[in-house]
C-alpha cells in the first residue's frame, strides 16, 4: 500500500511502471491523477506530471506532491504514459495509455494512540 502525507510537497512513490512499456507506444513522461475514493473520479483530486527520480526495469521512483489534498483517507491513482512535460489532461492527444492504477492512503501526522513502555524482567523463567 502506498501512503502519502496530506498537503505535502516532494514525496516519493515507488512503482513498477516499466512493465507497461511493452504494451504501449513509446512515451517520455507520466501523468499522475489522484482522486478521492469516496467521491469517485469526479471528487476532490489533483493531476500532475511527476518528476522521475529513478527508472529501470524493476522500479520507477516518482517525486509527487499532494498540495491541495487536505482530506485524509483512501484515494485512487491512475498513471498514464504521455509525450508531454506539462499536460495534466488525460484526454489530451499526448497521452498514450494507462500504465498503472491502484489505491493509496493520504494520512496526516496525527498520533491516534500512545505506545506504552513495557518493563519486563530479564531474569524471570516462565514454565508452561
Amino acid at each position: 500500500m502506498i501512503y502519502l502525507l496530506a498537503n505535502t510537497a516532494s514525496q516519493t512513490m515507488r512503482l513498477s511502471l516499466d512493465e507497461a512499456r511493452q504494451f504501449l507506444p513509446s512515451y517520455t513522461h507520466y501523468l499522475l491523477i489522484i482522486s478521492h475514493e469516496e467521491n469517485s473520479d469526479f471528487g476532490s483530486g489533483i493531476a500532475q506530471v511527476p518528476n522521475v527520480v529513478l527508472e529501470n526495469q524493476r522500479i520507477t521512483q516518482l517525486q509527487v506532491t499532494t498540495i491541495g489534498l487536505l482530506l485524509t483517507g483512501m484515494y485512487r491513482y491512475i498513471i498514464y504514459g504521455q509525450n508531454s512535460a506539462s499536460n495534466t489532461n488525460p484526454f489530451n492527444a499526448a497521452v498514450v495509455g494507462v500504465c498503472e492504477r491502484g489505491t493509496l492512503i493520504i494520512t496526516d501526522s496525527t498520533g491516534y494512540y500512545d505506545v506504552p513502555t513495557l518493563n519486563l524482567d530479564n531474569d524471570v523463567i516462565y514454565q508452561g
